[in-house]
């Protein structure tokens, strides 16, 4: 079999969401929240955040990994391709980059998009982190809620839980047995020159947060 399992896993008190996870083989997207409010049970676990989190799984790529883009994001991000990229309605106007750095492999941004998204009761700033997991990159978002606001701080904080989770998750280690496991497709075989320049992922960018 040629085929590959993503295993996204959150924070204590975070729970995905089955009514807006979606599976489409290749890619997928994951939304986490409340696990008492998810499952409608006051004896379930309740996050020391109030918070949803979402993870997006790229198609997996041959042609080098995050990691060897990270000095180049910076610019990329601030760059009317990348506002537009992050943008909720791939427009750069609305997005402003508040903060970026990289820790590691993983790679953490601070912005605010002012465009409508599909997650509804959110505010307009959020916490990303990208990383790499095996052959794809996830992108994972802490998304604080209008009616409880969120330092900056507790958000990153969870951010930071939440990309180890999904780091532990995927690195074979038994400790993580509450994972969810997203099993994904191989695509269509196809080769695809390594265009030039250190932004060469562009495209898979495009995937991920198109």
């Amino acid at each position: 079999m040629t085929t590959d399992q993503v295993v996204v896993a959150g924070p204590p008190g975070f729970c995905v969401d089955p009514t807006a996870t979606q599976d489409r083989g290749i890619t997928a997207f994951v939304l986490m929240g409340n696990c008492a409010a998810i499952s409608n049970s006051r004896r379930a676990g309740q996050p020391a955040v109030p918070a949803v989190l979402t993870a997006s799984i790229s198609e997996p790529s041959d042609n080098g990994s995050l990691r060897e883009s990270i000095p180049g994001l910076d610019e990329f991000f601030r760059s009317d391709e990348g506002l537009g990229l992050l943008s909720r309605s791939q427009d750069a106007g609305t997005v402003t980059v508040l903060d970026s750095f990289h820790q590691g492999d993983v790679y953490f941004l601070h912005a605010r998009d002012t465009s409508e998204g599909p997650v509804e009761g959110v505010r307009a700033e959020y916490w990303r982190a990208y990383l790499d997991v095996g052959a794809r990159i996830a992108t994972l978002s802490v998304l604080g809620l209008n009616a409880q606001p969120v330092s900056d701080e507790a958000s990153l904080a969870t951010l930071r839980e939440f990309a180890a989770a999904v780091s532990g998750a995927n690195s074979g280690d038994p400790a993580f047995s509450e994972a969810v496991t997203v099993q994904t497709a191989p695509p269509p075989e196809a080769v695809v020159p390594r265009p030039a320049g250190t932004l060469w992922n562009v495209g898979l960018f495009r995937r991920i947060l198109g």
